[in-house]
C-alpha cells in the first residue's frame, strides 16, 4: 500500500530535505516557480487544437492549460474532501491535495512543441529518418513526446540548467508522470505516450525512489494525483474545443449546446453558460469515481493504462453519453478538419526544416567541441537555440537532444518565421 504522507513530499528534487519557506506553503512556491518560468510563458505562442487562429477568442496551448489547472485545484480540492480522513493520517489538507493537482496541471503541457500534438508526430518522424542515419545514435534519439520533453524541462534543462531545473517538490514531478515509463517500454504505443527520455531516467530514477522507496521507475503506479490531472485535462479539452469549433464556425452552436445540456444538468443557456455548468458535474463525478477506487489507486500496482472518466457510465449514464458524444464530434469532426489539417501538413515542412539545421549544427558540435571553429552555418545556426545551446563538456546524447530542444521550445511564429528565413522568404516576426 502506497504512503500518502511520502507521496506528498514537500522536499524539492535533489534536497533531502524540506525546506523553511515562510509565507507561502511548498506547492504553493511550485505553482510560482512555474508561472514565471520562461516555457509556461512560451505557451501563449503555441498550438492547442487550431494553428495560428485568426480569432483571439481561440484557445492557445497557454489558455488551455490555465483552464486545465482550474479545473485540477477544484477536482483535487472535492475529491480531496472525499478522503479526507486519509488525508488527514497523512498530514495533507484537501486543499493541499488540490494544490498538488492544479501544480501538475500547470506543468502537463509544459514539453508539447510548436504545432501542438502535430509537431509531436512530426518531430518523431523526423527525427527517426535522423538517426536512422548515425550508427550509434542514442538508444531514443528517435521518438519524441511532450510529456517526456516536460519532464526534462522541469527536471534539468530550465530554470537551473543542468542543476535540478524548476526544483519542484517530488509531489508535484511525482504528479506529473502521466507515463511513467519511456519510449522503449511494452506500454509505450509505438514510441508515443511516455514520460522520459534516457537522457532523464537518473532524475525519474531518483523521483520514483523517493515517493515509492523502489529502485525500478518500470514497476512504479501512479500518483494519485496523476489520475485527477488526467481527468481535469480531459474535461477541460473536450468541451472547449468544442466551443472553439463553434467560435471557428466548424460546428453549429445549436448542435452544440444539445450535446453539453445533458451534462450540464438543464436545457437552455448558451455555449459557455453550459460549458461551466457541465464542467461542475463532471468535476463531482470524477471526483466521485476518484473516491470509489482509491483504495486501488493505492494499491502500488504499476499503472497499465486506464483513466477516471472510463468509469463515467457507472456514475451517470446519461453524462457518460453525451460526454463520449461529444469526444466523437471532436474527433470526427473538428480535429480533422480541413483548416486545422491544412496547417497541420505546413507544420511537417516547417518542423523538418528546422529540425534538419539544428540537428546537423548539433552533430558539428559534438565532433568538434568548438563553436567557433564550425561552419559558418552551423555557427549561425547555434544561435536559434537559445536557452538549449550546448555546451563542450556536455555527453554526446545531451548534444544531440538540445537541437530538439530548441525547436520544441519555439513558438508557432518563430518556427514560422525561421523556416521561412531559410527558404530565402521575409515573413514579418
Amino acid at each position: 500500500m502506497l504512503d500518502l504522507a511520502r507521496l506528498f513530499s514537500r522536499v524539492r528534487f535533489g534536497e533531502t530535505a524540506p525546506r523553511d519557506e515562510p509565507h507561502r506553503d511548498a506547492f504553493q512556491r511550485d505553482q510560482d516557480r512555474i508561472t514565471f518560468a520562461r516555457p509556461f510563458r512560451r505557451l501563449q505562442a503555441k498550438t492547442q487544437v487550431h494553428p495560428l487562429p485568426h480569432d483571439s477568442h481561440v484557445r492557445n496551448r497557454l489558455v488551455h492549460t490555465l483552464e486545465v489547472a482550474s479545473v485540477g485545484r477544484s477536482l483535487g480540492v472535492r475529491a480531496g474532501a472525499l478522503i479526507e480522513d486519509r488525508l488527514d493520517a497523512a498530514g495533507v489538507s484537501p486543499q493541499e491535495f488540490g494544490a498538488v493537482v492544479r501544480s501538475a496541471c500547470m506543468i502537463h503541457d509544459i514539453g508539447n512543441p510548436t504545432f501542438g500534438h502535430a509537431g509531436e508526430d512530426a518531430l518523431a518522424t523526423r527525427l527517426a529518418r535522423l538517426s536512422a542515419g548515425l550508427a550509434d545514435a542514442p538508444a531514443d534519439l528517435a521518438h519524441f513526446d511532450g510529456n517526456a520533453q516536460g519532464f526534462r524541462i522541469v527536471t534539468k534543462i530550465d530554470m537551473h540548467r543542468m542543476a535540478r531545473g524548476f526544483r519542484l517538490t517530488y509531489a508535484t514531478l511525482g504528479a506529473m508522470l502521466k507515463y511513467p515509463w519511456g519510449a522503449k517500454d511494452a506500454r509505450s504505443r509505438d514510441g508515443t505516450k511516455f514520460c522520459v527520455f534516457d537522457t532523464e531516467r537518473d532524475a525519474i530514477a531518483n523521483v520514483v525512489r523517493h515517493l515509492y522507496g523502489i529502485d525500478d521507475p518500470a514497476a512504479a503506479p501512479r500518483h494519485p494525483a496523476t489520475w485527477l490531472m488526467e481527468a481535469a485535462d480531459d474535461i477541460a479539452y473536450t468541451l472547449a474545443d468544442l466551443e472553439d469549433a463553434v467560435d471557428l464556425g466548424i460546428v453549429p452552436a445549436r448542435e452544440v449546446i444539445e450535446i453539453i445540456e445533458p451534462i450540464a444538468g438543464r436545457p437552455g443557456g448558451g455555449v459557455a453558460s453550459l460549458r461551466g455548468l457541465a464542467i461542475g458535474r463532471l468535476i463531482d463525478a470524477a471526483a466521485a469515481i476518484f473516491a470509489t477506487r482509491f483504495g486501488e489507486i493505492m494499491s502500488g500496482v504499476p499503472y497499465r493504462g486506464g483513466g477516471l472518466l472510463d468509469d463515467l457510465a457507472a456514475q451517470d449514464r446519461a453524462i457518460a453519453a453525451a460526454f463520449g458524444e461529444a469526444q466523437r464530434v471532436n474527433r470526427t469532426r473538428v480535429y480533422v478538419h480541413d483548416r486545422k489539417v491544412g496547417f497541420e501538413l505546413a507544420a511537417d515542412e516547417i518542423i523538418g526544416t528546422v529540425l534538419d539545421l539544428t540537428f546537423a549544427a548539433a552533430l558539428e558540435f559534438d565532433a568538434v567541441r568548438d563553436a567557433e571553429t564550425l561552419s559558418r552555418r552551423h555557427r549561425q545556426a547555434l544561435t536559434i537555440f537559445g536557452d538549449y545551446r550546448p555546451e563542450p563538456g556536455w555527453p554526446r546524447h545531451e548534444i544531440l537532444r538540445s537541437a530538439v530542444d530548441a525547436v520544441a521550445g519555439m513558438t508557432d511564429p518563430y518556427a514560422t518565421f525561421v523556416a521561412a528565413r531559410l527558404r530565402g522568404l521575409e515573413l514579418p516576426l
